[in-house]
């Protein structure tokens, strides 16, 4: 069986492997205004470069955030096209479960993985390592630098510079960046099934909004 994650919920990044043998694994830039153009042949030229098609593929899962508004929808609805396409098993699973699996955590270890909400604040993923790797602890929340206590997790994670900026002068070296988020972490989740049914598949590829994707005040319409 050929299993493929996309994850688009800070850039993308993409891996693929057989019979859990990692075959390839790439991330892509794309949080500039040619993500659109840049995205699609990117993967397809990765799949193509290992000998394979779309059709080759017969699992994805797919990063459902928290991240990017517009990312995460876009690939979501990339998997979601290849599922019409293909007819492969498709999964949703949360892109913070990918950035916890990057560190080497012992079970009975909590994780917050941390996300830039915009507006000085930040998101917080509480995770908790247990047999098989990290799982949810809890739901996403948004959370101001202030209100972190660097006691209450054995480790803090992110990928992005700007939480390093807001939270780096309280975590100090308790907090990890980094370079970019694998996509091969999505891969490796015992924890998180397959759906079996169309509504499952459409629940499972719910993303992860912790706040409505328009949360500031409209610009006023200056008088003529």
């Amino acid at each position: 069986m050929i299993h493929a994650a996309l994850d688009t919920s800070l850039a993308a990044a993409f891996a693929i492997a057989e019979d859990g043998r990692l075959l390839a694994q790439a991330n892509l830039d794309t949080r500039g205004r040619d993500s659109d153009r840049l995205l699609v042949p990117w993967l397809l030229d990765t799949v193509a470069g290992l000998g394979l098609t779309l059709a080759d593929i017969g699992q994805w899962s797919a990063g459902t955030g928290p991240g990017s508004f517009s990312g995460i929808r876009a690939g979501i609805a990339w998997v979601m096209g290849v599922r019409t396409a293909t007819g492969a098993l498709v999964r949703g699973v949360p892109s913070s479960l990918a950035l916890a699996r990057s560190l080497a955590a012992e079970p009975g270890e909590r994780i917050a993985v941390l996300h830039d909400a915009r507006r000085g604040q930040l998101i917080l993923s509480p995770c908790l390592v247990g047999e098989h790797g990290p799982a949810a602890a809890g739901e996403a929340g948004v959370v101001s630098a202030d209100e972190l206590d660097p006691m209450a997790f054995a480790h803090f994670v992110t990928a992005q510079e700007a939480v390093v900026e807001l939270a780096g002068g309280r975590l100090g070296d308790r907090l990890r960046c980094l370079p970019n988020l694998e996509a091969r972490h999505l891969l490796e989740m015992p924890g998180i099934p397959w759906p079996s049914t169309p509504a499952e598949t459409v629940a499972s590829l719910d993303p992860v909004y912790v706040r409505p994707a328009v949360f500031v005040q409209p610009r006023p319409v200056p008088p003529r």
